[in-house]
């Protein structure tokens, strides 16, 4: 938890750097909204601290027992290449909220996984004598740390904006395997494809540098395989992310809707 505690410390040392926060909504094309995004960063010099956070609302929090997912990337900027040092991932409902913590050593090529969760159980039991369900409720604590099971160069936060730096040295139609830590796959991998070159020139289109595919593979989507196509703006943010043919729910749209500059 030290780590945490150094995070907000740094947090407050950049009071007086240049900030820029964004709100997203996300929403399926049948059932209208059903999350709440935002991101925020922090940057001065070649330092940066970058905060995802998504929060579920409607009936689908009442499904997912008001689930909220954070995500703080902190490090150093290279060149124009964000390089995490840590980054914390917390993810929080009504009864259990996990706290992981991933350290970089880019040198040895390793990172450290901390891991700590608090978790409400409840249980029932029968008095016999009063003939009644007694129920209780309880907090369970529990902290683990290891090495993890695979080295990225990136984190989940800094792959979104170092992606524009990536895809331009790609050719439209190609796909390439990244890897970055806080992706639900097992090494961390994500298969990012470049749209195919249109013929017709739209200077309404987004430039093919600020545009990408993400392939995905979930029961949820029709045929097993769906696209997340991204597009991003000059500031590197994302503007839209569109996910087709989800089973019953049709299209998820995530759009930027508000963005706010603060220089100090």
């Amino acid at each position: 938890m030290n780590k945490v505690v150094f995070l907000v410390i740094f947090m407050i040392d950049f009071m007086y750097a240049s900030s820029t926060s964004v709100q997203y909504d996300v929403g399926f094309s049948v059932v209208g909204t059903i999350a709440k995004a935002s991101m925020h960063k922090v940057q001065e010099d070649d330092n940066y601290v970058i905060t995802m956070q998504a929060r579920t609302v409607g009936f689908v929090a009442e499904l997912t027992k008001e689930r909220e997912d954070t995500y703080i990337s902190q490090g150093s900027v290279v060149g124009s290449v964000f390089v995490p040092d840590v980054l914390v991932v917390k993810r929080e409902t009504d009864d259990k909220e996990k706290y992981t913590i991933y350290t970089f050593d880019h040198n040895k090529k390793t990172i450290q996984k901390e891991t700590s969760q608090i978790k409400q159980v409840r249980s029932q039991s029968l008095d016999i004598s009063e003939m009644r369900i007694i129920y209780s409720e309880k907090e369970e604590f529990s902290v683990s740390s290891s090495k993890n099971d695979y080295y990225a160069k990136d984190d989940i936060v800094s792959l979104l904006f170092n992606s524009h730096y990536y895809i331009s040295s790609m050719d439209a139609g190609e796909r390439k395997k990244f890897h970055a830590v806080g992706i639900n796959t097992e090494q961390g991998e994500l298969l990012i494809s470049l749209p195919t070159a249109s013929p017709v020139e739209d200077k309404t289109l987004i430039p093919a540098s600020k545009a990408f595919d993400i392939v995905l593979k979930k029961d949820f989507f029709k045929n097993g395989q769906g696209i997340l196509a991204v597009s991003l703006d000059e500031d590197g943010f994302l503007s839209q992310a569109t996910m087709n043919n989800v089973a019953l729910y049709g299209d998820v749209v995530g759009k930027r809707v508000y963005t706010q500059l603060v220089s100090k």
